[in-house]
């Protein structure tokens, strides 16, 4: 199920930044850098488990739309970058190497099938 849902965020993602734009020289906003494959690498598997938390209603607050904005946030905190230079960064890489973020998220699925393998045994 998981998986599913990681394939369908990537979908999503690939088409959403095609049908935007199709220019395919997309850059990042002027000075800033790319973040690094293996950093995002990281940012998306500690997206994906906020987003599996939120969406299991594990965390059941007043107001979720206020918690769920800090759990997010609280991730690119962790990593030293903002959400625009997550979003721009997923951007030129659906755009100019898109086969290195289909390897990267293939890495995470296998993150996630280790860490379920640890859960469950």
């Amino acid at each position: 199920m998981m998986k599913y849902k990681i394939l369908v965020t990537i979908v999503l993602i690939a088409w959403m930044s095609y049908s935007c734009n199709q220019n395919s020289d997309i850059q990042t906003q002027t000075g800033k850098e790319i973040i690094s494959a293996d950093t995002l690498e990281l940012m998306i598997f500690d997206i994906h488990l906020t987003d599996a938390i939120i969406t299991s209603k594990i965390m059941k607050t007043k107001d979720n739309a206020a918690v769920d904005s800090l759990l997010y946030q609280s991730i690119y905190d962790k990593y030293s970058y903002s959400k625009d230079d997550f979003e721009q960064t997923l951007l030129f890489y659906a755009h100019n190497k898109l086969d290195s973020l289909n390897a990267i998220y293939d890495r995470v699925i296998e993150r996630f099938n280790i860490r379920k393998g640890e859960i469950y045994n």
